[in-house]
């Protein structure tokens, strides 16, 4: 913490968002809404991610008294339960029957409680990852990538028109989840690695045949599409449906200086613009 009477003193977050092949650093003034300094990291065959970080977090960028706060947004597979069926003790093996029980060796189970949506979101986290993370930072907090990005998706929801249903499409790294809502709740959640646009294709015309949705009427929503895959994939998709929306982070989140930011990820913004 700052000395007493440091006029200079002006506070400012890390974010640490941590994905399969690597890792970005996000500083931010939450004041302002605003990107101070981001960085990508790969992840290298000479040391594990664990060491990687803690070289990286050594830096005075990103370890230094202006920071005060720390929040690390995990990109790996989660589920989710209602929360009237959440126990806490059950969290380990609720997530061991989810996934493989032997990739979990060496992780530790966590959970978000999204009380908007009225589910827990259960995630893991390398233990040797967190450890790193919490020897410079003991009081940051931890978070699922796609809980905090349902949450935000539902407060967009809830000003739509409420006679037509809508399909959320979010491109990830090398991946897109699929989101619908119904009212408050959440209807249906997943999430495909792509492979090719045809089975992107496949998996979400799929998905809107198994809710029901009209091709006509109802709404998908393709959010903050970055690359060619992305355009292959809307293109395609408007051979069968009639409304197709691009859904950028300036329409999620009007008037906040951070949406522009192309280098953050929709999900980081989500998770920031809830802190202020």
């Amino acid at each position: 913490m700052p000395a007493t009477g440091n006029k200079s003193y002006h506070p400012l977050s890390l974010s640490i968002r941590l994905r399969a092949d690597g890792f970005s650093f996000f500083v931010c003034d939450l004041q302002t809404s605003s990107l101070i300094r981001g960085e990508h990291f790969r992840l290298t065959d000479s040391v594990s991610l664990a060491e990687q970080l803690s070289q990286e977090l050594t830096r005075p960028d990103y370890f230094n008294r202006q920071i005060d706060q720390c929040f690390v947004l995990v990109c790996t597979p989660s589920t989710r339960v209602p929360l009237e069926e959440f126990h806490r003790e059950e969290t380990a093996a609720l997530y061991d029957l989810a996934f493989c029980q032997k990739e979990n060796a060496g992780q530790r189970v966590a959970y978000n409680i999204l009380p908007q949506l009225e589910s827990a979101e259960i995630y893991a986290i390398p233990s040797d990852v967190e450890e790193a993370i919490l020897q410079f930072y003991p009081t940051a907090r931890f978070f699922a990538s796609r809980a905090i990005l349902m949450e935000r998706l539902l407060l967009l929801e809830e000003d739509m028109p409420q006679q037509q249903q809508r399909l959320y499409v979010c491109a990830e790294d090398e991946a897109y989840s699929l989101y619908a809502f119904d009212g408050r709740r959440l209807r249906f959640a997943n999430t495909f690695q792509l492979s090719s646009v045809p089975d992107a294709l496949y998996f979400i015309l799929n998905v809107w045949k198994q809710l029901e949705l009209d091709q006509q009427k109802d709404c998908l929503k393709l959010l903050n599409p970055q690359g060619e895959h992305d355009e292959q994939l809307r293109q395609a998709l408007s051979e069968y449906l009639v409304n197709i929306e691009v859904l950028n982070p300036t329409d999620i989140f009007p008037r906040v200086p951070l949406a522009r930011e192309k280098q953050v990820p929709v999900d980081l913004m989500a998770l920031l613009l809830n802190r202020i």
